[in-house]
């Protein structure tokens, strides 16, 4: 008997898996067994109501019959199981209303269970609206029967129609099974599902535990990466600043035209291991999305003319005609933004330019692009005619550490890391990088930004007084307790006429300040006894308010991400970054400095 189940099972199992929700393919299963189990019971009534001569209830369990057989064919060719269980649910509602009038006239177990048949099915396949249309209609002529008194209202006929005890038990018993059955089937679906979600949540919570830990630690990682890196680069950065600090110094000491070569070469190979440091830790902070643009004021122009001098030297090398033209109105604007940025963007194009250009030249072209009140639009575009950017890697060439090629690498060296930072840089700024190039002949890269500006009445006057400005005599106290950086500041100073008074620590520091005035104080974050902070924090609330508010400049090698705010609440006034550019020393003395505090930009209101 069981081996006539297998070829239902895996017939009723093909409509199923036809459907990917789980409900979905309960009801499918659940409607289809109804219809296939209702064929041999219709048969079994069929036959016993041929044996008993019962006309009526022959004509309409032989219609069920049929009903089924086309119900199911429906469902196997067309998939419309919806569709099906409709007229299923409407054919058991004519039996309730059927019943209860013409064959029944009586409210009996088998119409109770054909209502609770109809009920319980309609919500299981169609959900909350339908379940509640269907138990209505069905629970309706219940009610109106019991309403009304005088059963003769339902008369449509000479009488009730009998039916044989042994049919009429078989018939309750079967109905009474299905409603079990489907109530059992339907849960137990409901209740598979549900354990399954409920597993499947558990797991998810459990992942999501993992993920948590994972991420912990890979914050952990990333921040003892950037601890180490920061490490790293303090102790890096502080032999630099004597190589980069020394070179500079000798080659202001009128050195012999072979010595100012071989220092050249030493200075231009120091400052290009700098770049490199720089750039893998600029990078892991924009990884960590730790960086944020200043906004202060600076001549544009002259910070462009400042990068195209640095670079001279490096297109001379290559016998490369390093071209640069700056539009005239820009000349008398002072701009608003980030100078390091910027200039870490164009350093970083215009070295690629040289770099990969053997031979023709390499340009550099500021236009502006549109002027209002208050805003000015600057396109910069970096030309060369270098060897060009095959079409198919160009996008590859703004990944990190991803060049054109490895030949690239092996012949022209690097880390990958100069175009990926620009386009970072550069999204900070609002702006992309746009770039054409054809391979063999030259490559173009070209952005926009937007300025907040301000136009000097007599530009040229102030600029000339600027560079008149002496620092010859100012008084000048050094916090430092490397031997390496105290020579290279102090040679720094000297060649501007200025003496510096040394302090080995901040506790020196502050004795030697209260015994003297001093103009500006450069002042080392790290040092033993007491550091730079604590010296700031212990000067600041000084009783003398005039050598309280002293000028604090920090110096330091370290490159952490919020080193600024630090500075700035310690109660210095700004920070110069190790190894320092003189010419960015001298710009904030001169700032900073009494006797040249007149000459400082006014930031723009709001």
């Amino acid at each position: 008997m069981l081996h006539l189940l297998h070829p239902i099972n895996a017939f009723v199992t093909k409509l199923v898996n036809r459907e990917t929700d789980p409900i979905n393919q309960a009801r499918v299963k659940m409607l289809t067994y109804i219809l296939i189990l209702y064929l041999p019971y219709t048969a079994i009534l069929i036959f016993a109501y041929s044996l008993g001569g019962e006309i009526q209830h022959l004509m309409r369990v032989s219609t069920v019959f049929a009903a089924c057989v086309l119900l199911i064919s429906l469902i196997y060719y067309t998939r419309a199981w919806k569709l099906a269980s409709h007229v299923v649910l409407c054919s058991l509602t004519l039996a309730v209303w059927s019943n209860i009038s013409f064959y029944a006239r009586d409210i009996t177990i088998e119409t109770l269970q054909f209502i609770w048949f109809a009920s319980a099915l309609s919500f299981y396949m169609h959900g909350l609206k339908w379940g509640w249309f269907y138990s209505a209609i069905n629970m309706l002529p219940v009610l109106v029967y019991l309403a009304v008194d005088d059963k003769s209202y339902f008369y449509l006929g000479s009488g009730p129609y009998e039916v044989t005890h042994a049919t009429y038990l078989f018939v309750t018993a079967y109905n009474f099974l299905w409603i079990i059955y489907m109530h059992y089937y339907f849960f137990k679906a409901f209740n598979k599902n549900f354990i399954s979600l409920t597993s499947t949540k558990n797991e998810l919570n459990e992942l999501n535990d993992k993920l948590k830990v994972t991420l912990s630690d890979l914050k952990n990682t990333s921040n003892a990466r950037m601890d180490f890196l920061s490490t790293m680069s303090h102790e890096l950065r502080t032999p630099l600043n004597g190589v980069i600090g020394i070179s500079n110094a000798l080659l202001l000491q009128n050195p012999r035209e072979d010595q100012e070569e071989n220092l050249a070469v030493l200075k231009f190979s120091a400052e290009n291991l700098l770049l490199l440091i720089n750039d893998v830790l600029d990078f892991n902070k924009f990884d960590s999305d730790k960086v944020e643009l200043e906004n202060i004021p600076f001549n544009l122009t002259e910070l462009i003319k400042n990068n195209y001098s640095s670079l001279k030297l490096k297109a001379r090398e290559k016998m490369l005609d390093l071209k640069l033209s700056i539009t005239e109105n820009l000349s008398d604007k002072i701009v608003f933004g980030d100078p390091t940025r910027l200039t870490q963007v164009l350093l970083n194009l215009l070295h690629n330019a040289i770099k990969f250009t053997e031979n023709g030249s390499v340009s550099l072209d500021i236009q502006i692009i549109s002027l209002t009140e208050k805003q000015i639009t600057v396109r910069f575009i970096i030309e060369d005619t270098g060897i060009g950017i095959e079409l198919h890697k160009q996008q590859n060439i703004f990944e990190p550490f991803m060049q054109a090629s490895t030949s690239t690498n092996r012949h022209y060296g690097g880390t990958g890391l100069g175009l990926p930072i620009v386009k970072k840089v550069l999204t900070m700024f609002n702006s992309n990088v746009n770039m054409t190039s054809t391979f063999g002949v030259g490559t173009k890269f070209s952005f926009d930004i937007d300025f907040q500006y301000q136009t000097f009445t007599n530009p040229v006057t102030i600029e000339s007084a600027s560079t008149q400005l002496e620092l010859n005599g100012i008084r000048i106290l050094v916090a430092e307790d490397n031997p390496v950086n105290i020579l290279v500041i102090k040679k720094t100073l000297e060649q501007w006429g200025i003496q510096p008074t040394i302090a080995e620590n901040g506790s020196i520091a502050l004795q030697k300040l209260e015994q003297q005035d001093f103009d500006v104080i450069l002042m080392d974050l790290y040092m033993p006894v007491m550091d730079g902070y604590q010296a700031a924090y212990a000067i600041r609330k000084m009783d003398n308010k005039t050598k309280a508010l002293v000028p604090i400049i920090a110096l330091t090698a370290t490159v952490s991400d919020n080193i600024a705010e630090k500075v700035r609440e310690a109660g210095m006034n700004d920070y110069l970054s190790k190894p320092f550019n003189p010419q960015h020393l001298f710009s904030k003395l001169k700032r900073l400095a009494p006797q040249t505090r007149q000459f400082l930009i006014p930031k723009p209101t709001e």
